[in-house]
Formats: structure tokens, C-alpha cells, sequence
């Protein structure tokens, strides 16, 4: 006699350092929040230091950190005004957050690419959040565009 057992297999990675985010599923610490426009596995790097890539195609890339060293967050800025040369900020006030938004189109691989980097700061914590999307994918700049898509309201 054969027994057959049906056992189903969800798309659940073996790394505890992975998860696996549906769409309208959140990622949060402290008053940051992201989401993904489609499926995304996030691998946690280290402690403070996060990557989101879709599952289906390669249309985009997120990466995030907490900034939680005193210097981390003026170095941050010295960094970004030279990766931005000539492109100041545009400067955001919500949710009692201060966010400083930069962006700028870039070639990669023969590729066009929009490339949005995001630092937010809110009391004595800060985040810098950095996405790259095809420069086409007009509805990425729309998604990953809106600041407000960081904070978590209450």
C-alpha cells in the first residue's frame, strides 16, 4: 500500500535573515515604515541595515538604514551632496519628521535608471532610504516617490 501525502510548499525562505513582504504587507521600526508595490523579499544585512528586491522581476531595489551614531547623519549628508552634486535637497516637513529628499537619473548596465534617496529624520532617529527603478516605470516613481509612504502614522 502507498500512501500519498500532499504537503503545500509557500514560497517561504530558509534564511531567518529573509522575509518574504505580499503587497500592503509593512515593514516598521520605530516611526519608518515601507512597502512594496509587489511581492519583495527583504534580507535584513545587519542590525540596522535592510534590502527589499522584487520577486518577480529586477524593476527595482530598496535599500534602508538606521543612522544611530552621533556623526552618522552629517556624514550622510557629506556623502550625498557629492554622490548629488549640485542638486540641493528638496525639504519635507511631516508627521513631526524632517525629510530630505534627493533625485537624479543615472545609466547603469545601458539601463536609465531614476534613482530617489530619502534621508528622514524624526526626533533623535534618522534613516536614509535609497530606491533605483527603470526611469520608465512610471508608476515605481509614483509608488516609491511619496514621502509620506515612510512615516507610520499612528
Amino acid at each position: 500500500m502507498v500512501l500519498l501525502i500532499s504537503i503545500p510548499v509557500f514560497s517561504v525562505p530558509l534564511d531567518p535573515d529573509q522575509k518574504v513582504y505580499q503587497p500592503g504587507e509593512k515593514f516598521q521600526e520605530n516611526f519608518l515604515q515601507i512597502d512594496f508595490p509587489e511581492k519583495a523579499l527583504v534580507r535584513t544585512e545587519s542590525r540596522k541595515r535592510w534590502r527589499a528586491v522584487p520577486l518577480k522581476d529586477r524593476a527595482w531595489l530598496a535599500i534602508w538604514r538606521k543612522l544611530d551614531r552621533t556623526g552618522d547623519e552629517q556624514t550622510g549628508i557629506q556623502v550625498l551632496e557629492a554622490v548629488f552634486p549640485n542638486i540641493p535637497p528638496e525639504k519635507i516637513k511631516l508627521e513631526n519628521a524632517e525629510i530630505l529628499q534627493w533625485t537624479k537619473e543615472d545609466i547603469s548596465g545601458g539601463n536609465p535608471l531614476q534613482i530617489l534617496f530619502y534621508l528622514i529624520r524624526k526626533r533623535d532617529e534618522a534613516y536614509t532610504v535609497y530606491i533605483t527603478f527603470y526611469r520608465e516605470r512610471s508608476d515605481l516613481k509614483e509608488w516609491f516617490g511619496n514621502p509620506a509612504r515612510y512615516l507610520k502614522t499612528k
